[in-house]
């Protein structure tokens, strides 16, 4: 009996794309995912710094009818956001030239950052209730949030998203479309 070897296929080895039952995106498709990674990165970027100067929560007791104290984002956890935020349009500039999912992931491990700070960190504190010492007594005292929370975790959610997105729908890695950005380099 004469067996001969199965072969491949041919058309079947040189598309892993197809094979796969992937279709890569278009130029116009890349490039609109592009300037969405680029705009959701530059404005988490901004709510994270524009949060580090707002009130994060403030204190009310039941002997006050007023606010006691309002404690600021950035005051609370060392204006941690600030170097984040710095590094988020670094690395936005860095998208910009030469889009790379490293680029992407590296934005989505510093959303996952900021969102710790925002809900671990400053999220117990803006919802804590106790007793404060006033004029010779303890009186109940709340904490309620306020805008800053809200903008941090909104930042940090926006950048979690954004650079996920990159990393998921970014450029491909084996070169077979060419980024807009390279393409410019060549016909320069």
């Amino acid at each position: 009996m004469n067996v001969s070897e199965p072969e491949a296929d041919t058309e079947y080895s040189r598309a892993p794309a197809a094979s796969e039952g992937r279709e890569r995106p278009s130029a116009g498709g890349l490039r609109g995912i592009q300037t969405a990674v680029l705009a959701g990165a530059c404005a988490a970027a901004l709510l994270l710094l524009v949060a580090e100067f707002l009130p994060l929560f403030e204190v009310r007791t039941n002997a006050r009818h007023g606010v006691v104290t309002t404690v600021q984002t950035g005051s609370h956890h060392s204006y941690a956001l600030i170097p984040i935020a710095l590094l988020v349009a670094a690395l936005a500039a860095a998208w910009r030239r030469a889009p790379t999912r490293l680029t992407a992931l590296a934005m989505a491990v510093l959303g996952v950052v900021a969102l710790v700070i925002a809900l671990a960190r400053d999220l117990p504190d803006a919802q804590s209730n106790g007793l404060e010492h006033s004029g010779g007594t303890y009186v109940t005292a709340a904490a309620s949030p306020r805008a800053g929370l809200y903008l941090e975790t909104a930042g940090a959610v926006l950048l979690l998203i954004t650079g996920a997105g990159g990393v998921i729908l970014g450029p491909p890695t084996d070169g077979r479309v060419q980024t807009i950005s390279s393409r410019r380099r060549s016909a320069s």
